[in-house]
């Protein structure tokens, strides 16, 4: 017991509270810019466990259960962002729910796009002092008596092309004989200067080869250009296997929740500093991007009203607001049980 947190509660707690810390002071500074009054910083749910009073009169607190964290914002009656009915306790002109459409959505913004900068950050760091990983397409091995080695290719070959394909990446050969099983594919490859061509049976998918990785550390204008396409990449990434599970295209055993992350959390961090900010880089991103799905209670949910408010040339009536939390808060729920269910599975497989 002491073990597990030590080695996966402990990490899985640190990563979460800097991560949200990260999401709600962008809320917070463009609330502040827009002249919101901020009257709570909880790091946490539930019961407040401590913190301080800042001279704005702003509440900072580490609360009871870890799983998150707020912005309360005056005018707001609840963590959730409902607006007060009592408008004698309003200050003019400091209130969330007073501020402009514009404003109120800047304000939201402000979370997911901090997220998305701290994580645009740690891979400028990362890619700096720890570097990329280049998959170049040279053979760095050859398995005995497998289809390439009876073809004859050798270790330090080039490949160049694979059925008129060009071959940029090692990875992309996985990619073009994975359904050619039992087939021959016809492979270019050089050879000290000598550019020659071979046939070569693919066997179980495999030709038995492996490929040659190379790390390169890149200047900061490198690491900027690398880090906005990696950014562009894996936010991609993410929404694709999104759409694939609605669309039933991909299992709904992938979803994990707390107690995966925290199983995570756990193994990237004891593996060292360029692994947990590689963690901690991807789950931002994923905060990011979930907060702006556009479901009642996420920031994405909220800007929804916004632009439904805008539409209509007005608030929703109260009751509507608390049909779209309710429903909003079931989804969250129903989501948060389906997932933790799912690590509960992982410790019996």
């Amino acid at each position: 017991m002491i073990d597990i947190i030590l080695n996966n509660l402990i990490p899985f707690i640190i990563i979460l509270t800097i991560l949200v810390f990260v999401h709600e002071l962008g809320h917070y500074l463009i609330a502040r810019k827009n002249g919101v009054k901020v009257e709570v910083f909880s790091i946490g749910f539930g019961k407040e466990l401590f913190g301080f009073t800042d001279k704005n009169k702003t509440r900072w607190k580490f609360s009871l259960i870890p799983l998150g964290g707020y912005v309360k914002m005056h005018g707001d009656l609840d963590e959730a962002s409902t607006k007060k009915n009592d408008s004698s306790e309003i200050i003019p002109g400091q209130s969330f729910h007073e501020k402009t459409i514009y404003q109120r959505s800047m304000i939201l913004v402000a979370g997911p796009a901090a997220n998305f900068i701290f994580s645009f950050v740690l891979l400028i760091f990362i890619n700096i002092f720890y570097g990329i990983s280049i998959d170049k397409p040279e053979i760095s091995y050859v398995e005995k008596d497998m289809p390439a080695y009876n073809s004859g290719l050798k270790e330090g070959d080039l490949i160049i092309e694979i059925d008129g394909n060009k071959i940029e990446k090692f990875s992309q050969i996985k990619m073009l004989i994975e359904n050619k099983n039992n087939q021959s594919i016809n492979l270019l490859f050089s050879r000290d200067g000598k550019v020659s061509e071979v046939n070569v049976k693919v066997i179980n998918n495999i030709i038995g080869i492996r490929g040659k990785i190379e790390n390169k550390k890149l200047n900061l204008f490198d690491s900027i250009n690398q880090s906005l396409l990696q950014i562009y990449n894996f936010t991609k990434l993410t929404l694709v296997g999104v759409y694939e599970i609605i669309t039933g295209n991909r299992g709904t055993d992938e979803l994990g929740g707390p107690i995966r992350i925290a199983e995570l959390s756990g193994d990237f961090w004891s593996k060292g500093l360029h692994s947990t900010l590689w963690f901690m880089m991807i789950i931002s991103l994923n905060l990011g991007l979930i907060n702006l799905f556009p479901i009642p209670m996420l920031d994405g949910g909220h800007l929804l009203l916004n632009f439904i408010e805008f539409i209509n040339g007005g608030p929703l009536k109260r009751k509507y607001l608390e049909i779209a939390h309710t429903f909003g808060f079931f989804i969250l729920i129903s989501l948060m049980i389906f997932a933790t269910y799912n690590d509960i599975l992982r410790f019996f497989k």
